[in-house]
């Protein structure tokens, strides 16, 4: 009974971890340098050393800037209908969450170090931050719509990118079975991009 006991207890206790939500740094929402000037200096760029690292507060400035909360309950991006579709996963080296953009935090939905499925391109395999873009099928069916939502999110992140001395580069191949297992996404989400990011 005792043994029982204790394993459930561990069992609960694995659980809560997996589910526990990570508090972001506040969105530095303001400032920053001229917009004209970004978009003259947004590329892509590949060559990111596997040794760099994006700070938790660039994190949480890039997800704000690609999906945040503004005003009235709306995004950053504009979506067809105000069906906000959009979901943003993060996949670093040590785990997978969810972002949640109304609490600026983060879920672990599975751990370890899956990027070695974020691509066919080996410098996503070994960058520090990847950037899963899905969408719920259920919100929003017109692939044309959610490309476009997409797409928006994720020049948002490069304009961001760009201001803060960060690479990055949007990607469409991907392995998307096993990337989508890995996420443990379920069937109305779909994984259309994946952005990297480093330095």
């Amino acid at each position: 009974m005792r043994h029982q006991f204790l394993l459930a207890a561990a069992m609960l206790a694995a659980s809560t971890v997996t589910t526990m939500a990570q508090i972001l740094p506040a969105p530095q929402t303001t400032g920053g340098r001229p917009l004209m000037d970004m978009m003259a200096q947004r590329q892509s760029l590949r060559d990111i050393d596997p040794n760099s690292t994006v700070s938790r507060q660039d994190l949480s400035n890039i997800l704000w800037a690609a999906w945040g909360i503004t005003h009235d309950g709306k995004h950053t991006v504009a979506t067809a209908m105000n069906r906000q579709e959009l979901i943003l996963y993060v996949i670093t080296a040590t785990e997978i969450s969810r972002f949640n953009p109304e609490t600026n935090t983060l879920t672990v939905v599975n751990r370890g170090d899956f990027r070695n499925v974020v691509g066919r391109q080996d410098f996503a395999k070994t960058a520090p931050l990847n950037i899963a873009l899905v969408v719920d099928t259920n919100k929003q069916a017109r692939t044309e719509f959610q490309a476009y939502t997409t797409g928006a999110a994720s020049q948002n992140i490069y304009l961001y990118c760009a201001q803060a001395g960060l690479k990055t580069v949007v990607r469409a191949m991907l392995n998307d079975a096993e990337l989508s297992k890995a996420m443990k996404l379920p069937e109305n989400e779909l994984l259309l991009y994946v952005q990297t990011v480093g330095k």
